[in-house]
């Protein structure tokens, strides 16, 4: 572009002049932001000009040369191109620009600056950065628990109906359909705790008193722990799934379109459902637990069911059975919070719903271990 007239001083300009001693490259007029733009596509076809390699090229800033940082860093831009291909180039500023020395200056490495951190700090980053990601998930979570039981009253309140289909179907699909694998693996644990603790017993001539170790260790914990993992593992894991896949579909906007609350079609279906069958998941795993380990203790020290009975009733008190039916619904609570939370928060694609159901998973045997740890102390200093 040649330079223009008078009357377009301003304008920004720039034009060659071949000489004897080499190429002048000139620049002039206003290189600001709502000016250079059309400029850059007529600046980008010089820069693309093959001119000879060992020809001195020198670049003249013309004086009054006004220059802003989008148009300091466009010039600067094509001077540092020119230097790529052409070692011999001067820069001549007859009007002075800081901003267009500091952009020829400035060599930036192409990394970003990352602090190098030794082993102790990157500890108490991670440390750090957990601690803020827990207190957020805790915080969110307990606010999820709000938003549940507001609509829950909001429904009594008001006489609506709960969805007793959907409640029908959770029930069997979390209860009748998980008794199989609940009642196998309580078996097969009551057996082994049996085994294990006859081999230990004996040496003390008390193999009798694996009947108290069975009674106690399955009514109070093992029981209750092992169905909530299970069902953590097997239904906790199904809520978010099933509701990350409609949040994916968008089916959960759909329902909100319709003028429903997701809370209450989706996530307190699956929390009733829970809380009904939880508990009775729970017994039958203390009945198998109790029968499985029956049969070991038989077929080891040749003692009857009836007498295994008997001994059981005087060495396992109505508190100890109380104690783990107690933890059952709070673990339920639990459970279905973390699965219906993660599953709606299911976003973006397919990996979403992966990462959420590993997650839920997690965070709920995690927090069923916790609280079953906080009231195994409690109980102990209540003396229950």
């Amino acid at each position: 572009m040649q330079a223009p007239s008078n009357s377009q001083q301003t304008d920004p300009w720039f034009n060659t002049d071949k000489t004897k001693d080499g190429l002048i490259l000139r620049f002039g007029g206003t290189w600001v932001c709502r000016t250079v733009g059309p400029l850059e596509p007529e600046l980008q076809s010089l820069l693309e000009t093959d001119f000879p390699k060992k020809l001195p090229i020198k670049v003249v800033i013309e004086e009054g040369c006004i220059l802003d940082t989008a148009g300091a860093c466009l010039l600067a831009r094509a001077i540092k191109a020119i230097k790529i291909h052409h070692r011999a180039v001067e820069v001549v500023l007859l009007s002075p620009s800081p901003l267009l020395e500091y952009f020829l200056k400035f060599q930036p490495t192409g990394k970003p600056f990352t602090p190098r951190l030794n082993w102790k700090t990157r500890w108490l980053d991670n440390i750090g950065r957990a601690t803020v990601i827990f207190c957020k998930t805790a915080l969110n979570l307990l606010g999820f628990f709000g938003e549940i039981l507001v609509t829950g009253l909001n429904t009594i309140k008001s006489k609506a109906r709960f969805r007793w289909v959907s409640i029908i179907h959770h029930i069997e699909e979390i209860g009748l359909k998980a008794l199989p694998i609940i009642g196998l693996i309580s078996f097969l644990i009551g057996m082994v705790l049996a085994y294990q603790s006859i081999n230990q017993l004996r040496r003390f001539g008390a193999e009798l008193y694996t009947i108290d170790f069975l009674g106690v260790s399955i009514l109070r914990e093992i029981a209750v722990l092992l169905t909530a993992i299970v069902i953590a593992g097997r239904s906790g894991s199904a809520f978010t799934a099933q509701i990350g896949t409609m949040a994916l579909n968008q089916e959960v906007d759909a329902i909100r379109m319709l003028g429903l609350n997701p809370i209450l079609v989706l996530v307190i279906p699956r929390l009733i459902a829970m809380v009904v069958c939880l508990p009775i998941l729970v017994f039958f795993a203390m009945v198998m637990g109790l029968v499985g380990g029956m049969i070991m203790v038989g077929l080891i020290i040749d003692i009857t069911p009836l007498q295994y009975i008997r001994h059981l009733q005087h060495a396992v008190t109505p508190s100890a059975f109380w104690v783990g039916m107690s933890k059952a619904p709070l673990f339920a609570i639990l459970i279905s919070l973390v699965g219906c939370f993660r599953g709606l928060q299911v976003k973006g694609s397919a990996e979403s719903v992966g990462r959420m159901t590993t997650q839920s998973v997690v965070e709920s045997i995690f927090l069923v271990i916790v609280c079953d740890a906080l009231m195994s102390i409690l109980f102990s200093y209540l003396k229950v």
